[in-house]
């Protein structure tokens, strides 16, 4: 039975200026009838506790909270920020309670709605500005914006929802941004698909439908990178052949097909596929998806017809945002990569009555700011606010790690 009184929490990924993933932003699905003593179960329930010492999470409060030193003793320092409301920058006993609390090292922002209010906020009370990006660029002058900086003022924006936007803010010396601008294509027309990655998925899904060694082998001739990083890895150390391996077919005996399908996973979150070393966000976002999705299906008793749902649940997070990676149709994609109907389906009309196209919705909803709808998605489906949110700190804290481990 689903807990009616528990309300749902979501997570964002907030970006750095080189678009790497550096903090959470972290909402109430229904921030009206939240209580401290929610954002503070979810948090422990959740598991959130090394995602957040990775990744602090930044999250609106009521200034009644800062009274509920059991609620701020909840968190260590590096792992939240507190934001609170324009409001309270009038208010001189909130201010006191946060020079108290900033003093012993928490993190205190404040939501800036008016470009008067900006010379007003004390330092010694917030260390955090957080701003519409559109009231930003529109009603802040540069002197604001050097002020704010020299002030030493850590900058927010949200929500950004296009790389124009991003290119702007970025320009403008701000520190975090939200992530929504990367669902967008940045490049409609005019610029070549990626056709590496493209195989490297195609390759993926024929490994994970096991198909004839013969069929996998002929991806790689295909793509000499992919056959130079194979046949690198099954002659490494950590492989440990006992002669040199000169072949696919040896390859890809020797690593195995689960090994296999796990470097290939590894190798399609890669930064430098085709990018050099920039970060890659899109990636992370899909991978985030697609583990989201696998581990909210285990919540669902799989309809007739549809095997392996959770198998097919992370598959279709995962090619949820090829269309803006690879720069191609999804329909062109599709074509490319047998999936089951009701992945085709999911990734094609994802607002359809599908179990993944509703799964995938509710995941896109929740990203995207609709928090009304994304509560509702997974309600309907019979997923607990509690087992949404273990779902989405495990997948976000994976998708963390992909990259991290990469880096190693």
């Amino acid at each position: 039975m689903i807990e009616t009184d528990r309300p749902y929490f979501f997570l964002r990924p907030l970006l750095a200026a080189d678009c790497g993933w550096v903090a959470l932003d972290w909402h109430a699905g229904d921030p009206l009838t939240t209580k401290s003593i929610d954002l503070k179960r979810y948090f422990i329930e959740s598991g959130a506790a090394p995602l957040a010492s990775m990744l602090p999470l930044v999250t609106p409060i009521d200034p009644e909270y800062l009274e509920d030193n059991t609620f701020l003793d909840g968190f260590d320092n590096r792992q939240v920020v507190f934001v609170l409301p324009a409001s309270c920058a009038e208010d001189e006993a909130v201010l006191d309670r946060c020079k108290e609390i900033h003093t012993k090292g928490k993190h205190i922002g404040l939501r800036l709605d008016r470009a008067n209010l900006l010379h007003h906020v004390p330092l010694a009370a917030f260390d955090t500005l957080c701003l519409d990006a559109a009231f930003a660029r529109q009603e802040l002058s540069a002197a604001d914006l050097t002020y704010a900086k020299d002030a030493g003022f850590r900058k927010i924006a949200t929500p950004v929802n296009s790389h124009e936007m991003f290119g702007w803010l970025s320009g403008q010396g701000f520190d975090w941004y939200d992530s929504q601008f990367l669902t967008k294509r940045k490049h409609p027309s005019g610029v070549e698909p990626d056709m590496t990655r493209l195989k490297l998925l195609k390759l993926f899904n024929l490994v994970q439908q096991d198909a004839d060694t013969r069929e996998i082998e002929g991806i790689f001739r295909e793509e000499p990178k992919l056959s130079y990083n194979l046949l690198r890895l099954v002659n490494s150390a950590a492989v440990g052949a006992r002669s040199t391996i000169s072949n696919f077919n040896q390859a890809i005996a020797l690593l195995g097909r689960r090994q296999l399908q796990r470097w290939l996973q590894l190798l399609i979150y890669a930064n430098n596929l085709s990018d050099g070393n920039a970060p890659n966000p899109l990636m992370q976002l899909a991978a985030a998806r697609g583990r989201q999705m696998e581990l909210l299906s285990a919540e669902i008793d799989p309809p007739p017809g549809l095997p392996e749902l959770t198998d097919n649940a992370f598959m279709t997070g995962l090619f949820s945002l090829l269309d803006i990676l690879i720069n191609m149709p999804m329909s062109e994609i599709l074509a490319e990569l047998p999936l089951h109907s009701e992945v085709e389906d999911a990734l094609s009309f994802p607002d359809d009555d599908g179990i993944l196209g509703q799964l995938l919705s509710g995941v896109i909803a929740g990203e995207s700011g609709d928090y009304a709808k994304a509560a509702s998605i997974f309600s309907c489906l019979g997923i607990s606010a509690a087992a949404h949110a273990k779902s989405q700190v495990a997948a976000l804290y994976w998708a963390c790690r992909i990259n991290i481990e990469n880096a190693g």
